[in-house]
Parts: C-alpha cells; sequence; structure tokens
C-alpha cells in the first residue's frame, strides 16, 4: 500500500484493532512502535529517534530507520540530530536558571541588563522585557531578520544592528514569530549570568540532566552516530546541505538525541526536579508554560491545533487546548530536518520526535498520536486531518512557475553590479561571475545566484533546502546604472559605489 490511500486503510485498521479490542490495545507503547514504524514509511522518511515520557520517567527511547539514506547505519536512541527551534525551550529553561540564581527579573526592561541595546523606537528600547523576547510580542516581522546569522557578524553586532530592525507592529499588539528576539533574550541573560548563551545551556541544562551527546554548536558536528539531512525528490530521499545558524544560536543551533532530550521533558513535567535533583524552580517552569501572548494559527501549525484548541506563546515553548487539557509544544524545522517536543504537563506525560527529512509532518502525526492515545481519544479523524494539511503545504510550497513569455529587462547585467548598504543587514554586493550574477552578502560573503524572473524582477536562491526563491527588483537611475534594489523581505538596499 502507498500513499493516501494506503495511510488511511492501515489507519483504519490501526483505530479498529483499538475500538474492539485487539489484543495491542494492552500495550501502548507497543501501539506507538507500530504506528511510528508505519509512519516512517508512509511519511517517506529515512530515519527518525523517538523518547516518551510517563509519570514523570522516561518509559520509551528508540530509533527507527537510518541516519544516511545513501548507505547503511542505523537511527537509534543515541544518534545526533539538529533541533532546530526546539532549541528555543531550551533557552526558555536556560533563561529560567538565570531567573532561578541570578535574580534576572522576567518584567523588567532589558536595557536593565543589557544598557547599550536601543531598538528603532525609544518606547521599545526603554519597555522591552525578557518575556517580550521569548513570547514573539516585540512585533518585529514575523519570520524575518535571522538571514544576518548567515551573513558573518558578532554577536554584539547583531545586537547593534537590531536598532534598525522595524517593526510590524507596536510592542505586545500582535505575535509576531521572531529568531531575533529569542536571540536578544538568549543573550541577556547571558549578561547577567556572565557566561555565553552556549554555557548557559550546557552547563545549566544539559550537564543536570546528563545530556551528555547534546550539543549548542552545528558548524562543528563530527560524530559517528550522527543523522545526515534529506528532502524528497519525487518519492526519493536525497541528501541535503545543513543549516549552520550558530551565531543566533538562541534561536535555533540547539542538537540532540531522543535520549537525551526525553530527560529534558521528564525535568519540565515533573516541575524541574530529574531524578530528584532540582534544575528549575517549580515556579519557573509555570512560568514558561504560561500564556504570555496569544497568537494565531500559522500554515506550520498541524491538528489538533486548530481555532477551536486556541494557540498561545509561552516562554520558549507554545500551547494549546485540547480534550480538556493543555499541551504545551514547540516544534521545529531546518534544512532536511524536523522536531517536535510536546508535553500534557497535568498528566506528567511528554513526547520526543526527531526526523532527517525536510518539512515532513512526521513528527506531528507521531505527537498526535501520542497525544490522542493517552487521552482516551481514537486517533483516526486526527491522521486524516494531518495527511489533508500536508497536501495542502505540499501546494503551499510548490515553486512558482516563471512567465512564459517573460518581458525582457531593459538594462545589462553590468549595470547591476556594485556594493549596496542596508541598515540592519550591512552590505551586498552583486557580482558577475562569468555571465551569471550573484548576490553576496556580509564579511562571510553568504552568496546566493540571482536570476531573471520577469521584466525589472529577480529572483534569488540561497542554499538549503527549506530557501525559498525571494524576489528582488532594481532602480535604475539616470546614468543606466541601478542604484537601489528592493529585496521582498529584506527591504531597501541602496547604492554605496561600484
Amino acid at each position: 500500500m502507498t500513499g493516501q490511500i494506503g495511510w488511511t486503510r492501515a489507519l483504519t485498521c490501526l483505530v479498529a484493532g483499538w475500538l474492539i479490542g485487539a489484543a495491542p490495545t494492552s500495550d501502548p507503547l507497543g501501539r506507538l512502535d507500530a504506528f511510528v514504524a508505519k509512519a516512517l514509511i508512509d511519511y517517506r522518511v529515512p530515519g527518525a529517534s523517538v523518547g516518551v515520557v510517563q509519570d514523570g520517567k522516561v518509559v520509551m527511547v528508540k530509533g527507527y530507520g537510518v541516519r544516511d539514506a545513501t548507505k547503511p547505519g542505523k537511527v537509534d536512541e543515541n544518534t545526533i540530530f539538529q533541533l532546530a527551534s526546539v532549541t528555543k525551550a531550551l533557552t526558555g529553561a536556560a533563561v529560567g536558571t538565570v531567573a532561578d540564581k541570578d535574580k534576572l527579573d522576567w518584567d523588567a526592561p532589558i536595557v536593565t541588563y543589557l544598557p547599550e541595546f536601543m531598538a528603532s523606537d525609544p518606547y521599545m528600547t526603554r519597555y522591552l522585557t525578557e518575556r517580550d523576547l521569548l513570547a514573539h510580542r516585540t512585533g518585529w516581522p514575523a519570520y524575518q531578520g535571522d538571514a544576518i546569522d548567515s551573513f558573518g557578524y558578532t554577536r554584539l553586532e547583531i545586537v547593534r544592528r537590531l536598532r534598525y530592525f522595524k517593526p510590524r507592529y507596536s510592542l505586545r499588539e500582535v505575535a509576531q514569530y521572531s529568531n531575533p528576539a529569542i536571540f536578544l533574550a538568549g543573550e541577556v541573560a547571558a549578561r547577567v549570568a556572565g557566561q555565553s548563551w552556549n554555557e548557559l545551556v550546557e552547563k545549566r541544562v544539559y550537564a543536570p540532566l546528563g545530556m551528555t551527546r547534546s550539543g549548542t554548536v552545528t558548524a562543528h558536528l563530527e560524530d559517528g552516530n550522527l543523522s545526515a539531512n534529506h528532502v524528497l525528490r519525487g518519492d526519493k530521499a536525497v541528501l541535503t546541505t545543513r543549516n549552520v545558524l550558530d551565531t543566533t544560536g538562541a534561536a535555533s543551533s540547539g542538537t540532540s538525541t531522543a535520549r537525551d532530550m526525553a530527560r529534558f521533558v521528564a525535568m519540565l513535567v515533573s516541575h524541574g526536579t530529574f531524578e530528584g535533583k532540582p534544575v528549575l524552580q517549580p515556579e519557573t517552569v509555570e512560568q514558561m508554560f504560561r500564556r504570555s501572548m496569544v497568537a494565531g494559527i500559522e500554515f506550520s501549525e498541524m491538528p489538533p491545533i486548530s481555532e477551536a484548541t486556541g494557540f498561545y506563546y509561552g516562554l520558549g515553548v507554545d500551547s494549546y487546548d485540547y480534550a480538556g487539557h493543555q499541551i504545551v509544544e514547540k516544534a521545529g524545522a531546518l534544512s532536511g530536518v524536523r522536531a517536535v517536543v510536546t508535553l500534557i504537563p497535568e498528566l506528567n506525560a511528554g513526547i520526543v520526535i526527531l526526523a532527517n527529512l525536510n518539512l515532513t509532518p512526521f513528527p506531528e502525526a507521531v505527537r498526535a498520536f501520542f497525544v490522542d492515545q493517552t487521552l482516551g481519544i481514537p486517533p483516526e479523524a486526527v491522521q486524516k486531518q494531518i495527511v489533508g494539511r500536508n497536501e495542502a503545504l505540499k501546494a503551499m510550497f510548490k515553486p512558482a512557475e516563471r512567465p512564459a513569455n517573460p518581458p525582457k529587462f531593459a538594462g545589462t547585467a553590468d549595470s547591476l553590479v556594485g556594493v549596496y548598504d542596508n541598515e540592519y543587514y550591512g552590505r551586498c554586493a552583486i557580482e558577475l561571475e562569468g555571465a551569471d550574477l550573484r548576490l553576496v552578502c556580509g564579511p562571510a560573503k553568504y552568496a546566493g545566484p540571482v536570476t531573471h524572473w520577469s521584466g525589472g524582477e529577480f529572483v534569488v536562491q540561497f542554499p538549503g533546502a527549506t530557501q525559498m526563491p525571494t524576489s528582488m527588483t532594481f532602480n535604475i537611475g539616470a546614468d543606466g546604472n541601478a542604484d537601489s534594489f528592493t529585496h521582498e523581505e529584506w527591504g531597501l538596499f541602496t547604492r554605496v559605489r561600484k
């Protein structure tokens, strides 16, 4: 059986067995294990690792499939994956240790701790708090501003440049998911504690939990038991490049295993204690889970999340209501990898799912099955919704087609060549490499090819499976050369020299 029809039949059989009391119903972990193995095939995921917590204890950790689709090597409980935005939950916990030990106040203005910080307007500079940063209520535009990580700036320089990062909404007006905000939250806590963000996570979260195979840097991952990253080409999983976002690492550079992350989950659902040892104060875990901002249902949220469940931002985590329970969750995606951590705090239960395929809903399908099974809900309805939502997402991310007979560009490629400046992102150059144009940005010379699209519109494609082509338009001056360009996400760049 293949595709949606095969998936639906398999799921129907599984649910039917669950409803009529077939033998597997006496073994919830066995049912989950069977579901994960089947879902791995149906979603064409090369490999995954899953950890389960019940009653505050790790009860199952298991790997599935292979680390690399091109060669042998099975995933196990100790296989290292990139955590992507699940790193934000680690950052929330690390900041929590600073609130516990170093007297950081969630609701004090961050200029109290980071006096050199300046926002684009005086009100935000004066009143922005750590809670605002971790709960995505800064007003900075959603899903923007983090490309600067690849440009080669230091953390101090990115903090300085945030004064030029313009908000889309007023402070605390509308939730806007922001990686720069989480990065800044990590820098504030680091300043208060006198340690780097990396040291905070490694020494105050990983070490007391015995998370011995977890890290905070992706640039130099070297391990024999490391997952590769994959993207589907048709029905085949092929290798893809790994994102490296270590400078703004508080938002997404964590690495870990299902075994290690299950310990993190166990600590959170046990009110900050693991194996009898306190890592966080119970009040701090409560602050993390508390709903600090109402959020909209984004394109990336999978069932059972819906308008009926609501969706909220806590401190490094999200939450929603389902079947009378608060579900706390954090999901992440980077090029060729997906990760989800889900907790049911009232039941001291949770699950972590790590998968090595790009933009797959496999982790959400597994966590939904786990949540439904734990709450005694037949899983069929939500699983069908996830399949349907996945098809809609495929259509959403289908690349746009270039017009069949696009109008030609009136100028020449050479007329675009030059160095351009943007207050926040800094300097980028349009260069000619043979007959081809490319955009090269920052001290690191982060580069992507620029190709003509239609008329005066061009597109730039940076490396990475999650990078979509983005539009650029040039303004041609009286001398026939471009004097500026506008990038659809980054804004206006003004030419400073040829």
